[in-house]
């Protein structure tokens, strides 16, 4: 095989994996839900890999998915017993940790959370942030102002998105493992 040949297969998994995750991203948007079909489908796909090669569909050791499943579960199961995350997002990220390493799910979950910081922090100053643009801006002043006004603070922001957003970032721009 060449150089080039071998250099782009190395990118496939890495491609799978970044529509899979835009996937759901949508779906968790759109719906407010994320299919068992992708999360548990994803669960199938990556054990069946797991036991038949020993390693993640990532390369990484099956010891590291698997310490990388209980990390998921150490992290999202207090958010969805305090009902702040969904079951689709736990089912969600085991499957990213049983399809990658306990590195890539360590990491995913911290720009995830620092992400949903952020967008927290936004969400929470739309109202103020409205009244900082000049008026020759009067169209995106008034969309900010009724977007801030019309979103319910009570109901929980999506976090499948931002777990997608996470697992792109670090397959993309991350530490290898």
């Amino acid at each position: 095989m060449t150089p080039a040949l071998a250099d782009t297969t190395l990118h496939v998994p890495t491609l799978l994996l970044t529509g899979w995750a835009c996937s759901i991203a949508y779906f968790d948007v759109r719906f407010r839900r994320i299919p068992n079909m992708l999360s548990l489908g994803a669960w199938v796909i990556a054990t069946s890999i797991l036991v038949a090669q020993r390693v993640s569909l990532l390369g990484a050791p099956a010891s590291s998915a698997l310490l990388g499943a209980g990390l998921a579960l150490l992290l999202t199961l207090p958010g969805y017993m305090t009902r702040r995350l969904g079951a689709g997002d736990v089912k969600y990220l085991v499957a990213i940790a049983l399809l990658t390493s306990f590195d890539t799910t360590l990491w995913c979950f911290i720009v995830a959370a620092l992400a949903g910081g952020l967008a927290a922090v936004l969400w929470l100053n739309a109202h103020n942030a409205a009244r900082l643009i000049p008026d020759r801006a009067k169209v995106w002043r008034t969309r900010l102002t009724q977007w801030s006004e019309a979103t319910d603070m009570r109901s929980r922001m999506p976090f499948g998105p931002l777990l997608s957003l996470g697992l792109i970032v670090v397959l993309w721009v991350g530490p290898r493992s």
